[in-house]
């Protein structure tokens, strides 16, 4: 989840979003915002949750000692983080679907993705010129206590959902992570609405605008997680994916009841909602093409292929991290992404073991940042002595110094992606169509 930089927008004093739209700082969010400008849209990239105006409150906050900054920041999550209660009286669950489908340009398309909302399908779908529709969506309701007093979450989160207008086609994930998340599950409980049918807002966007005979790649995402029933329809997950195992979150915050293995609330993609998918694409007429893996990782590695394949530059890639990235950027300058659940050690050890079989000479790293900075976090001195020893130059697209809570950091990355853009501009972005990627698969 880690949305940590997102919240700090909060401390700017914007005005909260309309009623019910998906926290825009999530992984599904974000990778919407990201593909639908990579297709056109009107969007600021990174900085789309902060006005100009903010960039020199941020850069001068950046210079603050470290506590004084993390106290602003914190004030800032207890009062405007997620909803206020009295916004959960009564709402319906497949409404917020609709602001996904209004972020994309109304206009026909040869390829939909459906599923998986890591960084690595977004940059999949930039470049098949596909909007993305994730299965789920976040939302949070605003409280304060303890981060370690997984009770009073959980209670805060069932009295949020007793108002939900709620049948058999959607399921509930209370996600509680006092590792990576702990100041926000201080200030809000997070729980994640997930599709198990294809909602309706997809099925007219598709049908409005996916040309007959177009493709709809569904990427399933089976990625599994413990999680414990609380009640019908509505489960909690301990933690998430990163360098703590589920076994390790378990043994510090025992769940009610007997957790089971599903799919992950964050990543993981509901089997239903894929076999409702792919059953109206077939009976619409449209071409599937259904991708299944293990771990978001494994569409990281497919999207570096795909760039490779449609023609990214020799010797180049960008290293990209959860929910800070720039999908756009990759297709107009060639440079393919391999993209970072996150910033943690198992990220680590992925692109190193990735990188080591790639003829790649230099790497532009961006590096997702954590107010928490939890011990599985590997800091940037780890990152440039490893990418040292494979003969890797390092250009930084944010400030080390500053890491691992940089409060300027979307500001001073957008600049320098932009920067690097300009430099690096193709004649013609990169494109990809469903048959190459269908070559790509084993």
């Amino acid at each position: 989840m880690r949305i940590w930089w997102g919240a700090l927008f909060l401390l700017c004093f914007i005005a909260e979003a309309a009623e019910h739209e998906p926290l825009p700082f999530d992984s599904a969010a974000r990778a919407v915002g990201e593909v639908a400008r990579a297709l056109g849209a009107s969007s600021r990239g990174l900085l789309e949750p902060y006005p100009q105006a903010a960039a020199p409150f941020l850069w001068f906050l950046r210079y603050l000692p470290r506590e004084w900054r993390l106290s602003l920041i914190r004030w800032g999550m207890s009062f405007s983080l997620g909803y206020p209660l009295s916004a959960f009286d009564s709402w319906d669950p497949l409404q917020p679907f609709s602001h996904y489908i209004a972020r994309y340009p109304k206009r026909r398309y040869d390829t939909v993705v459906i599923g998986d909302p890591s960084g690595g399908t977004a940059h999949l779908a930039a470049l098949l010129g596909a909007p993305l529709l994730p299965p789920g969506y976040l939302l949070g309701v605003r409280h304060r206590i303890d981060p370690d007093d997984m009770d009073a979450y959980i209670a805060t989160a069932e009295v949020a959902l007793r108002g939900m207008q709620r049948g058999a086609e959607v399921e509930v994930i209370v996600h509680y992570d006092p590792l990576h998340d702990r100041d926000l599950v201080t200030n809000a409980a997070l729980f994640r609405v997930r599709a198990l049918d294809l909602p309706e807002a997809y099925r007219n966007f598709i049908g409005r605008y996916l040309r007959p005979g177009g493709t709809i790649v569904i990427a399933e995402d089976t990625y599994t997680w413990p999680q414990a029933e609380l009640c019908p329809g509505v489960w909690l997950q301990i933690g998430g994916l990163g360098g703590v195992s589920p076994e390790g979150y378990l043994r510090c915050f025992p769940p009610p009841g007997t957790p089971e293995k599903r799919r992950e609330s964050e990543w993981g993609t509901p089997e239903p909602f894929v076999l409702a998918t792919e059953g109206f694409a077939r009976a619409r007429g449209f071409r599937v093409l259904r991708l299944a893996f293990s771990h978001p990782e494994c569409y990281s590695t497919l999207a570096y292929r795909a760039y490779r394949a449609a023609g990214a530059r020799e010797g180049f890639a960008i290293l990209d991290c959860f929910t800070t990235m720039d999908a756009r950027f990759c297709k107009r300058t060639g440079i393919a992404p391999l993209h970072l659940v996150f910033n943690t050690r198992d990220s680590f050890e992925f692109a190193l073991e990735f990188l080591r079989k790639e003829h790649v000479g230099k790497v532009f790293l961006l590096l997702h940042p954590s107010y928490a900075a939890p011990e599985d976090l590997v800091a940037p001195e780890a990152w440039e002595q490893a990418l040292a020893a494979l003969h890797i130059r390092v250009e930084w697209v944010v400030d080390p110094r500053f890491f691992p809570d940089d409060p300027f950091l979307p500001f001073a990355a957008a600049a320098a992606l932009s920067r690097i853009g300009k430099a690096l501009s193709l004649e013609n972005p990169l494109q990809l169509t469903p048959k190459s990627l269908l070559e790509l698969l084993p």
